[in-house]
């Protein structure tokens, strides 16, 4: 006779297991991601969409052009237009990660392991959406593209005068988007000393400044928020459990893979045997351009 632990799912019910959980859900994910993320800020001022049951949205695009309408005279014919539409599909993909402790650091801990694994994963995921979201790395099964993907950066000033530096870069930059942006808002995502820079010498903050800590020093990005959508989940999925056998890799190794030999991986931990919780999150997220004039970007700036 084989005996193997049933691995259940949590439940909102019993105390030790996930109920901490349903009574301290996230209420607003954008709020804690941490003061050095800008992606939920900033996906929050685009167009926000929703999986539900859907494996793809097709989202249209922003493809204005002055030349789509015009006069016309009195009884004269008026003109049919084909409309260019393409836009990106917003597929799923999803961040995940697993963190174990024992029982005893869970029951005994002050404050509670718990609470603060979640604190700093929520934290983290802020930083890795960031790292990810203004990547000019491409799109593939497990993740969307960066939004810099097949984008040049434009020319940065060489004035020597930082004061007028800045000037001519945010000229150049919300110039580059404002064909999507028209009168709306163009938003500013800056390294932390380009966004401290734009707050000190702005009299008042034109447009609004957003800054990440995942962007090289002396990078100035600008968007149009209305060319940007996004589907993210509200709040990450936090799940936690204490049977089940885990792969304890950074790598992410299946437990056993067929193959001439078999392979096996190693360590393993049985969360039932050792006593042992895992805490796991998920937070499904996508995003796409409406357009590639709806970002412009310098590298190298000198202020």
């Amino acid at each position: 006779m084989l005996l193997k632990a049933a691995t259940s799912p949590a439940t909102t019910s019993s105390s030790n297991w996930a109920g901490s959980l349903a009574s301290t859900a996230v209420a607003d994910f954008i709020s804690v991601m941490g003061g050095a993320s800008a992606s939920a800020a900033l996906l929050g001022q685009g167009l926000e969409l929703t999986f539900d049951d859907a494996n793809g949205i097709a989202v249209p695009g922003v493809v204005a052009d002055a030349n789509n309408v015009g006069f016309v005279g009195e009884a004269s014919p008026i003109p049919v237009k084909a409309l260019s539409l393409d836009g990106p599909t917003l597929s799923p993909r999803k961040f995940a990660t697993i963190v174990p402790f024992t029982r005893e650091l869970f029951e005994r801990s002050t404050p509670n392991v718990e609470a603060i694994v979640r604190s700093v994963l929520t934290e983290s995921l802020g930083l890795a959406t960031d790292a990810a979201l203004f990547s000019n790395t491409a799109g593939s099964s497990l993740r969307p593209a960066g939004l810099l993907l097949g984008i040049s950066p434009l020319a940065h000033s060489t004035a020597t005068e930082p004061q007028d530096a800045m000037v001519a870069d945010i000229k150049a930059l919300v110039s580059a988007v404002a064909p999507i942006a028209g009168n709306g808002d163009v938003i500013l995502v800056a390294a932390t000393d380009q966004a401290v820079a734009l707050r000190l010498r702005q009299s008042r903050e034109a447009y609004p400044v957003l800054t990440s800590a995942a962007l090289a020093a002396g990078t100035v990005i600008a968007i149009a928020p209305n060319g940007l959508a996004s589907a993210i989940d509200p709040v990450p999925r936090f799940e936690i459990a204490s049977e089940g056998t885990l792969v304890m890799d950074d790598a992410a190794a299946q437990l056993s893979a067929v193959g001439t030999p078999n392979v096996i991986a190693a360590p393993a931990r049985s969360l039932f045997q050792t006593d042992t919780l895992a805490l796991r999150v998920i937070l499904q997220v996508s995003w796409g351009l409406r357009g590639p004039s709806a970002i412009a970007y310098m590298s190298g700036v000198a202020w």
